[in-house]
């Protein structure tokens, strides 16, 4: 049987080399930097992420729980100056550990890998067209947040800008979600394992006084003040309805690169999860992965149109739209403000898919 080649060591990566080696495939990864996940600077972080545990651990077969994934606590809610505390009790948002860090979901993946014999080669970039031309039929390329191989496989992207800030913190499992001028994406601090992360971003610039408005609201709110900010940007694959694809030539798509990212609010761990198995799936059988991707998307398209009218209605009607949003929610009362609020979650790739696999098998 031949090596299975898989171009990036994250989540979606990880997945998909766990599931080939568990077939009886050989497989090797190819990592750009130095550890799992990607640019070590970013870590450790935590994504605050819809996900059933149960249900994703028995459509990966793989265990996925704590102390990597928690069921996020308390969410507040900050939107032009209006605080509610969300009702997320039920809703099935979770705060995800990210990174080498031992409580981290990218290690913990790394490690079962590691345990089933795939080979890792770090330090080992593989990202211009050239490069990604010469590998093998049916590699998975998995790279993730890096525009190189978007455009060495032609495949169109938005640009996003980012500023992240870590510290520690003895709250767990505990977020803020912001939505406000500086941003017409959004903005959050959450923390889980004694991590305590910030993240700022948006589709397009953002600019040094927009930066300092967030500062200021986050010290107002949560008493979290920023020494120092990381910057960063990246490709998000929400540019056109035609975004999502497994397939590029003869490589395989898993992650970011396929398009399995949630359009409107750019939830990607889920996705990145879901993928990486169709990924490995379509190592033996592309219709069939072709399918079960397809199932994952049902509403994505419709979600992105839903953005892009979004991105379109003036700064007064966004802010009419977003508070009457959640100001629903609140008076719909924890219980039923939570599933309406789980509901919202439709388009994250493979939620409701893995959802009602998980209720077909049990």
């Amino acid at each position: 049987m031949p090596e299975q080649l898989i171009i990036g060591a994250g989540l979606s990566g990880l997945v998909a080399a766990i599931t080939l080696a568990r077939k009886g495939r050989r497989v090797r990864v190819l990592e750009k930097y130095a550890t799992i996940g990607g640019q070590p600077e970013r870590w450790p972080a935590v994504d605050v992420t819809p996900m059933i545990s149960g249900a994703i651990s028995r459509y990966l077969d793989i265990p996925i729980g704590e102390p990597q994934v928690k069921p996020c606590k308390l969410l507040n809610g900050y939107f032009w100056g209006n605080r509610l505390e969300l009702p997320i009790a039920g809703s099935n948002l979770c705060c995800v550990e990210r990174g080498p860090r031992g409580t981290a979901l990218d290690l913990y993946l790394y490690s079962i890998a590691e345990s089933l014999g795939v080979r890792f080669e770090f330090e080992t970039p593989v990202m211009g067209q050239g490069q990604l031309a010469n590998l093998p039929p049916d590699t998975i390329v998995a790279t993730g947040l890096y525009a190189e191989p978007f455009d060495a496989l032609g495949i169109p992207y938005q640009m996003g800008w980012c500023y992240a800030s870590k510290g520690t913190s003895d709250r767990d499992a505990e977020a803020a979600v912001y939505f406000n001028d500086y941003t017409t994406d959004y903005a959050y601090w959450s923390s889980t394992n004694g991590i305590d992360f910030v993240f700022l971003f948006r589709r397009g610039p953002i600019s040094s006084g927009e930066l300092k408005d967030f500062e200021r609201e986050l010290e107002h709110t949560e008493g979290r003040g920023v020494t120092e900010w990381l910057s960063g940007y990246g490709p998000t694959p929400t540019v056109r309805f035609s975004n999502p694809r497994l397939f590029a030539a003869d490589k395989i798509l898993a992650g970011t690169i396929s398009g399995m990212m949630e359009p409107f609010a750019l939830f990607g761990v889920h996705g990145a999860l879901v993928s990486g198995k169709i990924a490995a799936m379509a190592v033996e059988d592309r219709n069939a992965a072709w399918v079960e991707f397809r199932r994952c998307l049902t509403t994505w398209r419709r979600m992105l149109l839903n953005r892009k009218i979004y991105e379109r209605l003036p700064e007064s009607a966004r802010r009419r739209t977003v508070v009457g949003f959640t100001n629903t929610l609140g008076a719909l009362g924890p219980d039923l403000g939570a599933r309406v609020l789980s509901g919202a979650f439709h388009a994250v790739p493979g939620y409701h898919h893995v959802r009602e696999c998980a209720a077909r098998d049990s």
